[in-house]
Order: C-alpha cells, then sequence, then structure tokens
C-alpha cells in the first residue's frame, strides 16, 4: 500500500519524473523514527541494501532482492532499541565486506557489527571503548595506514577511535584532537585547503569548528581563521562541495533554532587556501533544516542543493535550490517536490536502489514510515 500521506505524487529529478515506490519497502520497519538511512552493498551481490538508524526503535537491515527491499530481521542483534542517530558503513576488518557502526545519543550505548560476509552480521559491540551522547559517526582512515578509523561527534569532548587494522580501537582523541566542549551533530571531511590531506568540519550546535589534519591525523583548530561566520549558529549537518566550479570544496550548513539561534542555512564560499566567507547567493529559507545534500539535481554539471526539513505541523519536508553554474541559487522547490501532508524530514539520500542508471530519492520521515521515489523518466 501506498503511503497515504503523498499517494499519486509524482516529482522531477535530473528531469526526470519520479514516482511514490513506498510499498518497494518493509514500511512497518521504517516506523516513523528513523534518524539516519545509508545505503550500500552489504551482501556482495553488486545492488545497494538500505540500512536504518532508529530513535528508540529497531535499526534495521534491508537487502535488495532485485525489484524490491527485504527486511532482515535477524541480520543485527534484535531487541535492542537504543537512541539511535547515525550510521556509518565501512570495511573495519578488511575482510572485503562492509560492516556497520550505530552511535547513540540519550542511552549512550554505541553498536559495532561486524559483516559476515553475507549481509548478516556479529555483533562486536565491546571493541568500541567510549560512551557517549553521540549524535555523529564517520568511518575515516586519519592516521594514513590503510585502514579505517572511526570518529564519534559527542556532546563534549568528540572520540576518535584508532584502528589496528582488525577492527579493535583506541580512543586517541586526547593526543589527535583538540579539546572542545560544544555538541557535535555532524562531522564532514574534505580537503578544504588542498595540501592533500583529509581535514573535518564538526557541525555543532553552538560554534561550528574547522579542524586542519598535519598529514599524521593530529588536527589542529583553525575555526577563528578559516570560518568567514558568526558563531551564533545551531548547526545539525554540514556538507562540502565544489559550489562555484572552481576546483576547491565550498560548505554548506543545515541549521535548526531550538536554542534560539539563527536557523537560517547558510553557503560558504573556499578561496581556494581554505579560509571560507558567507555567500549572499543563497536564498534559504529559515526552515529547521537537519539534513543537506549536494548532488547535481537537473543534470547540469553543477551541484544543487536538498535540504531535508523538520517543524511543528505540516512542513515542505525536502527544499530544492538549483546552482546557475557560478554559485547562484534559486528556490525550485515547487517544480521538484510536492507539497502537503504532515512529513518531517530527518535525512534525504539520492541514489540508484534499482540500478537502472536513474536516480531515486528516500526520505527519512520522523513522524510517520519513510517514502521511497523511484526515477522513471527516459
Amino acid at each position: 500500500m501506498l503511503t497515504p500521506i503523498l499517494a499519486a505524487a509524482v516529482l522531477s529529478i535530473h528531469a526526470q519524473p519520479m514516482t511514490d515506490s513506498t510499498d518497494l519497502l518493509p514500511v512497518a520497519a521504517t516506523n516513523g523514527r528513523t534518524m539516519d538511512a545509508e545505503f550500500a552493498d552489504l551482501d556482495n551481490d553488486g545492488d545497494l541494501d538500505l540500512v536504518i538508524a532508529a530513535e528508540f526503535g529497531q535499526n534495521a537491515v534491508m537487502l535488495w532482492d532485485g525489484s524490491r527491499f527485504i527486511l532482515k530481521p535477524d541480520a543485527i542483534t534484535q531487541g535492542k532499541r537504543h537512541d539511535s542517530e547515525d550510521i556509518a558503513i565501512a570495511d573495519l576488518d578488511n575482510d572485503g565486506d562492509l560492516d556497520l557502526v550505530f552511535v547513540a545519543e540519550d542511552d549512550q550505548t554505541n553498536e559495532l557489527y561486524l559483516n559476515n560476509g553475507d549481509g548478516s552480521f556479529t555483533d562486536a559491540s565491546n571493541r568500541i571503548p567510549v560512551t557517549g551522547v553521540s549524535n555523529a559517526v564517520l568511518a575515516l582512515d586519519v592516521d594514513a595506514d590503510g585502514d579505517l578509523d572511526i570518529l564519534i561527534g559527542n556532546r563534549g569532548q568528540n572520540a576518535l577511535l584508532i584502528n589496528d587494522g582488525n577492527a579493535n580501537f583506541t580512543d586517541e582523541a586526547s593526543t589527535r584532537f583538540p579539546a572542545h566542549t560544544e555538541t557535535t551533530q555532524d562531522i564532514e571531511p574534505g580537503d578544504i585547503n588542498g595540501d592533500g590531506f583529509i581535514d573535518l568540519i564538526l557541525a555543532n550546535e553552538q560554534a561550528n569548528r574547522v579542524l586542519i589534519n598535519d598529514g599524521k591525523g593530529f588536527f589542529t583548530d583553525e575555526t577563528e581563521a578559516r570560518l568567514g561566520l558568526t558563531p551564533n549558529q545551531e548547526t545539525r549537518e554540514a556538507d562540502l562541495g565544489d559550489i562555484d566550479n572552481d576546483g576547491d570544496l565550498d560548505l554548506v550548513l543545515a541549521n535548526v533554532a531550538w536554542s534560539g539561534a539563527d536557523p537560517t542555512d547558510k553557503l560558504l564560499i573556499n578561496d581556494g587556501k581554505g579560509n571560507f566567507t558567507e555567500s549572499d547567493s543563497f536564498p534559504a529559507d529559515a526552515a529547521f533544516s537537519v539534513d543537506v545534500d549536494l548532488t547535481d539535481l537537473d543534470n547540469d554539471g553543477d551541484l544543487d542543493i536538498i535540504t531535508a526539513n523538520t517543524g511543528q505541523g505540516a512542513v515542505i519536508p525536502i527544499r530544492v535550490y538549483l546552482n546557475d553554474g557560478s554559485g547562484g541559487f534559486t528556490n525550485e522547490t515547487a517544480a521538484y517536490m510536492p507539497t502537503g501532508g504532515l512529513i518531517h524530514g530527518i535525512d534525504v539520500e539520492i541514489v540508484d536502489v534499482n540500478g537502472d542508471g536513474k536516480p531515486d530519492l528516500y526520505i527519512a520521515n520522523h513522524v510517520s514510515f519513510d517514502m521511497l521515489y523511484v526515477g522513471t523518466g527516459e
């Protein structure tokens, strides 16, 4: 049965129509409390599977069978209902398949699942040596030794777990990270200063931060010199991409105002050396944006902006801003998205779920079951 909220809706991305295909999901498993959705090939069959993190619900693994997503209730441990907020999917034990990390906020319970090779997992959560009020997780080779480490964004000091190559982890945050007290909602990686090393943007509920990598995985806080933005932001998500096609990474911040900050989303342009200046060419609305993605929505060769929005009452769950090619944007939501209905967008993912070469859209909806729109254009 199709969702009653947007039944029969048709929208257009990449100038192609998309149709409501929520019936390809086991919708009961998405339960209206999804906080994050991630797609990856978990069973090594060449297509994309789906993992969701639920807020005090059951986290879930759904495998694509060639025509729809099938819930695999025993893929990960059942009966655990933590305040899961974010997911990292990566090969952490170097065995050629993808493992899962979930981090949790209120009940401070982080989980690690090692893939058995077929999309089923063994609980190895005892290998995560830290707890905290956690909202973000990222897998990244911090120390350039060929394996993937784990970064966790917390309320207060973030964690940096160094991998021994076999998915055993040691927290080295005290020596590799500068100390801070903010609440981190997202950790965004990218080489912002063009030196070949991956730096970090910390999207925080208070002042956002720019951390510069020395090439060996030790980070220096250079926020004051590099971030041309007042700290009065309550940022939920950051995304890096070359907005103005000049070869460096620009920055978009998705903001909310639950603590009274300015909720307007921000676009910051990189000068090529990792110094950012706020752009006035982004007509961002003062909606509560909890996710932002950069992707070429209209297939014209530049990066557009799509945000997931939440709030009280009926909202526009997804907003679309099209790039003119030089970093100027217009709000084209009405042309792309259906409107109406009680929908709180928490996460949006644009992927090709069925492998037909057409972009599909997944919306994590915090007040009802999630939604899937599948591209049908030529």
